[in-house]
């Protein structure tokens, strides 16, 4: 039903109208409007528009070191794989070579900022679900790796663009892959110490529930563990490897049910992968320079040309298309999260015939951050 009709329907009309609005706890910083007859959802309509923030056009008016830190908002639960991204749009703008110890930094913390953000998912579904337990199991194990964050970045939730255009800000303090070894084995013990939770309320509140089918995941433009939940085995860091993700031996988890069950498993599974890639890095850095001396100061002018730089998010595919003219800011940049596409489309498909009560679960299945779609 077009949006413009699901807001008319009167009150005489077979059914009810619910809105989920944006200060509801289940549905942060977005809303969300259906229409339910005898307890099932028969139409929805996602209300986005909450949390603008420009940054595209903001982009446009500031160097690309102020823009490495205005990528931090891209998405706050994954911010370092937002500030990888754009460093590599403007490196291929530019042709800086990052050194080997900096790639290596540089994976590292993206892939604890993925373990980070899979761990507050399902924190948040946990609590969406009536487990309050596994929310805060989830944050005192998100707190661990937040206080990692604050020693190597500065920044708990921001990092202020500490992955930057030609490396990073600056490496590891003492006994930085001491510590970083030790977030590696929290995140692998709250993967134990969750499980209780996964089966006595994730699973059977999860199982058979918005089943996203292979065809209609790839027609929606899914991506990312939403994706691979579907049986679609895609993955940039495979595909199209980036950085030195090549020299790294991970699998890429795969479900096939489709199911809420199913995008959960897979993102626990996404946990153990990236702590087995952070504890090979770990043992393959050796002593070395972590930026290119030669990259940008700033303010700099970037050389004229475009770019289309992509890497794999917590969420799916994010990339940032960059047009410079030949000025010391971007002409244009285009942010793709993979958040629009997973709100919009999938999120409808899959409320369509679904119970009310199950409305939240489905939701936080898909595992939606609302400031890449409204960037």
């Amino acid at each position: 039903m077009p949006k413009s009709e699901l807001l008319q329907i009167s009150p005489d009309q077979e059914g009810n109208n619910y809105l989920f609005d944006p200060t509801h706890s289940g549905f942060p910083n977005f809303g969300i409007k259906l229409k339910v007859v005898n307890g099932t959802v028969v139409a929805s309509s996602p209300d986005i528009g909450y949390l603008h923030k420009g940054l595209e056009k903001l982009m446009e008016y500031r160097t690309v070191i102020q823009n490495a830190v205005l990528t931090d908002r891209i998405c706050m639960f994954d911010p370092y794989n937002w500030n990888l991204v754009h460093a590599e749009a403007v490196e291929q703008l530019s042709g800086i070579e990052v050194p080997e110890r900096g790639k290596y930094l540089r994976m590292a913390m993206a892939e604890l900022s993925r373990i980070q953000s899979h761990i507050l998912w399902f924190g948040v579904l946990s609590l969406s679900l009536g487990a309050e337990s596994g929310f805060t199991t989830a944050m005192t194990y998100r707190d661990f790796l937040l206080n990692l964050f604050e020693v190597v970045s500065g920044g708990r939730v921001y990092p202020a663009g500490y992955i930057c255009p030609g490396g990073v800000r600056w490496d590891l303090p003492v006994g930085g892959e001491a510590q970083v070894a030790i977030a590696i084995d929290q995140a692998e013990e709250f993967l134990q110490v969750i499980k209780p939770t996964i089966d006595q309320v994730v699973a059977p509140k999860t199982t058979g529930l918005g089943i996203l089918l292979k065809d209609n995941a790839i027609k929606l433009g899914a991506t990312g563990p939403v994706l691979r939940a579907s049986g679609i085995q895609a993955d940039i860091r495979k595909d199209d490897p980036y950085e030195l993700y090549n020299q790294v031996d991970f699998e890429v988890p795969v479900m096939q049910a489709g199911d809420a069950y199913a995008r959960c498993m897979l993102r626990i599974q996404e946990i153990a992968e990236s702590a087995k890639i952070c504890r090979q890095i770990v043992g393959k850095m050796t002593p070395g320079e972590v930026k290119n001396p030669t990259s940008l100061n700033y303010p700099v002018n970037l050389p004229p040309g475009e770019v289309y730089a992509r890497c794999e998010t917590a969420r799916g595919e994010g990339a940032i298309y960059m047009k410079s003219n030949g000025g010391w800011a971007p002409y244009r940049s285009k942010i793709r999260g993979p958040d629009l596409q997973h709100m919009i489309p999938v999120l409808g498909h899959l409320l369509d015939g679904a119970k009310l009560d199950n409305v939240a679960a489905i939701y936080w299945s898909l595992d939606i951050c609302p400031t890449s779609v409204e960037r």
